[in-house]
């Protein structure tokens, strides 16, 4: 046989053999990444029920940042069920339920391993407002519920928390707060004890606020019980605003230009302003009915009051127009 011919059949042997173990190796590799896989996704589901990863209790979970509200009542509304994995902790879900419920600006979430604990971070918001509602009980939208409580605290974007969820001495007295009465809504869930925040309301109560506060006038409560018919309480006594409308604005302007008003009538004469137009705002004062058989003026002072003479009655009287300068 020819030497040619020999070397073509060695190197076709050959070059099979190669191929052999090339298969043979590629099927190790395989089988050796899958072992690897296999390990790994054993070891993280190990991991994952470790109990040096999982938080039992409430004191393994840290808040920080908060200065007014009390760590109890932060730490009753975290979504946590003990107990939990914390590689199993939906953080984007904590924040968004705090943000949605408490009067906080920002929330932030960070876990530690070793040793296992869960760090809230909390941004707080000032109160400026006092929420009158007895005994109520108030389910956020994202359905965490605060209360019981009969005073709430109401920051500026119109979320709330109890006036006990605070720390005493990081508050200012009640009498510094307005009062608002009738910002909470009967809950859809048909409980009566249960309130909401009316989107709407809150919406409302974001424009509200600043326009109020910057009258530089006391305005001791807010009335919002109708809300055909805002009605604020001021040193001049209560005024109408029926309701919430884009003449809010206005209407503030007008009785900011109102402040001299004591200077020229008694302000126990006036039962209330009515600023519902604020292109006239009205003042409804009242008056006193002398009746027939009343002793007269210049009757002699000695004389002594007949049985029948009755006392002077406060009455309505036709509202008086006041035009802004």
């Amino acid at each position: 046989m020819p030497s040619s011919k020999v070397t073509a059949i060695d190197s076709i042997q050959q070059r099979r053999k190669q191929l052999k173990n090339q298969k043979r190796l590629r099927s190790l590799a395989n089988i050796w990444r899958t072992g690897v896989l296999m390990g790994l996704t054993g070891s993280l589901a190990w991991g994952l029920t470790l109990p040096d990863w999982m938080i039992h209790q409430p004191s393994q979970v840290t808040i920080i940042g908060h200065k007014l509200l009390k760590t109890e009542a932060i730490q009753a509304l975290l979504p946590v069920r003990y107990p939990q994995s914390l590689l199993r902790l939906n953080p984007q879900g904590i924040i968004q339920g705090l943000e949605a419920t408490l009067p906080v600006q920002r929330v932030t979430i960070a876990r530690h391993l070793f040793p296992p604990t869960l760090i809230v971070g909390i941004d707080e918001r000032l109160p400026v407002a006092m929420v009158l509602c007895e005994r109520c009980r108030i389910k956020s939208p994202a359905n965490l519920e605060q209360g019981p409580a009969s005073i709430w605290m109401l920051d500026a974007q119109g979320l709330v928390a109890p006036r006990t969820s605070y720390v005493n001495d990081q508050l200012q007295s009640p009498a510094s707060y307005p009062k608002l009465r009738g910002y909470f809504v009967p809950s859809q869930a048909g409980s009566r004890s249960i309130m909401e925040i009316d989107p709407q309301r809150q919406k409302e109560w974001q424009t509200l606020f600043p326009l109020v506060a910057g009258l530089d006038m006391d305005v001791k409560e807010i009335d919002w019980q109708n809300p055909r018919n805002i009605i604020l309480q001021t040193r001049f006594g209560p005024v109408h605003l029926g309701a919430y409308s884009p003449r809010l604005p206005a209407q503030l302007a007008a009785l900011k230009r109102l402040e001299q008003l004591p200077q020229y009538l008694n302000p126990q004469q006036l039962v209330y302003i009515d600023l519902v137009n604020p292109d006239e705002p009205l003042l409804q004062m009242k008056t006193t009915v002398v009746r027939p058989n009343q002793s007269k003026p210049n009757q002699a002072r000695n004389s002594p009051p007949t049985p029948s003479s009755p006392s002077p009655t406060p009455s309505f009287a036709t509202p008086i127009p006041l035009r802004s300068p």
